[in-house]
């Protein structure tokens, strides 16, 4: 199962614009979570598999009883406009500073970063606006996606529940030391879709397509990684440029043009 509810057609999906990520970033003068701008790569918004964040304070939508949680069911697209929108917000609230507006739940909670102590890792608060307080929920945004639980239907389920259908990154990791290639791909893709380590990710398959001198071999990795390369915020890890000659080396072993001209249509 994936984190979207439901993946966007690509005629309605509004792509991440790294552009603008890039302005929001300078606004901000703050850097956003690695892993929330890796998410939001996949699919720029939309509503989650998940609709809850279990907490450990009382608050106006759940009791002890039941098991104290906020509502959080969307992600608001990342764009200049909805930033602008979502400080706007938090301003007629009486939050001001380094905050970004980044998803809701219910209506009346209203999920953002605050960059105001750490610029580089913010903590992440929930405006109740029927009572009109605010929560700190979460150190940072990995804490979060750590309590991220779906509460729809009888049985609640966590991220490793949403997740049970899939490998473990330790069946994962056996899989690829193994000496079956077809099952090696589709290890990484699964890898890919977890969404957990994506620079590791990204130096397997660079050294899969450094060592590789098998032609269908090494077209699978180097098509995956420039997959990643264009879909995914990771140029801090390798760059077009890097990737475009490493494939360039290969080429005695195979003809990568095509990829080369994905990544460089990127640049």
């Amino acid at each position: 199962m994936r984190f979207w509810d439901e993946l966007l057609e690509d005629e309605v999906a509004l792509s991440l614009n790294k552009e603008e990520v890039k302005r929001i970033e300078k606004e901000l003068g703050a850097r956003l979570p690695k892993k929330y701008i890796e998410i939001l790569d996949e699919q720029n918004g939309g509503d989650l598999v998940f609709d809850s964040v279990n907490v450990d304070f009382e608050n106006t939508w759940s009791d002890e009883e039941d098991g104290l949680h906020l509502p959080l069911y969307r992600f608001n697209p990342l764009t200049i406009e909805e930033f602008e929108n979502g400080v706007s917000t938090l301003n007629e609230w009486g939050l001001t500073g380094k905050m970004m507006m980044f998803g809701e739940g219910e209506g009346s909670y209203l999920w953002y970063f605050d960059f105001n102590d750490n610029p580089n890792e913010p903590q992440i608060w929930c405006l109740d606006i029927s009572d009109v307080t605010i929560n700190l929920v979460a150190e940072n945004f990995d804490q979060l996606l750590e309590n991220l639980v779906r509460r729809k239907g009888e049985v609640e389920l966590s991220r490793d529940d949403v997740f049970a259908d899939y490998p473990t990154m330790d069946e994962i990791r056996e899989t690829i030391a193994g000496d079956n290639e077809d099952e090696r791909l589709v290890a990484y893709r699964m890898w890919l879709t977890r969404l957990e380590d994506i620079e590791g990710l990204v130096n397997e398959l660079r050294q899969r397509v450094q060592d590789s001198n098998d032609e269908d071999e090494l077209d699978s990795y180097a098509e995956l990684l420039a997959e990643i390369l264009t879909s995914y915020s990771a140029e801090d890890i390798m760059t077009h440029e890097q990737a475009i000659a490493l494939f360039n080396e290969k080429e005695e072993v195979s003809d990568l043009s095509h990829v080369i001209v994905q990544l460089e249509s990127d640049m």
